[in-house]
């Protein structure tokens, strides 16, 4: 049998290494071009990300330019509507009450007024709401 595996090319060797890299490399391709293809507005899908505190959150863009997000905080159906503002690292989020700070793959949500965290340590699990 071991024979009949060389003599076919599948004894692991360089062919078939470079097949399963191939093979890799196209899922990580495949994977990272959904994560830049986010979808907006009133009717997209909410993206759920778990927290480490208890409340996890649930966003999404209201608009196709991202200088909005609709955010919901845990299990609350509440819709936070939330304008782009300046930040120096990654994007903020405001309406006046409720700041989102997305570094990309994690995020926190902290109330203005007296800074007290809502959700942190968030990161994105690809499970709709």
């Amino acid at each position: 049998m071991q024979e009949l595996r060389i003599a076919k090319g599948m004894d692991g060797g360089p062919a078939r290494k470079m097949k399963i890299e191939g093979v890799l490399l196209l899922v990580v391709a495949l994977s990272l071009a959904g994560c830049g293809h986010w979808q907006s507005g009133p009717d997209a899908p909410f993206v759920r990300w778990k927290c480490q505190s208890q409340q996890n959150i649930a966003w999404r863009y209201a608009d196709a330019e991202r200088q909005s997000v609709d955010l919901k905080i845990g299990d609350s159906e509440k819709v936070h509507h939330l304008r782009k503002e300046p930040a120096t690292r990654g994007d903020f989020y405001s309406d006046g009450l409720v700041g989102f700070h997305n570094k990309g793959n994690e995020a926190l949500v902290y109330r203005l007024t007296d800074d007290k965290l809502l959700a942190h340590g968030c990161s994105a699990s690809l499970i709709t709401w």
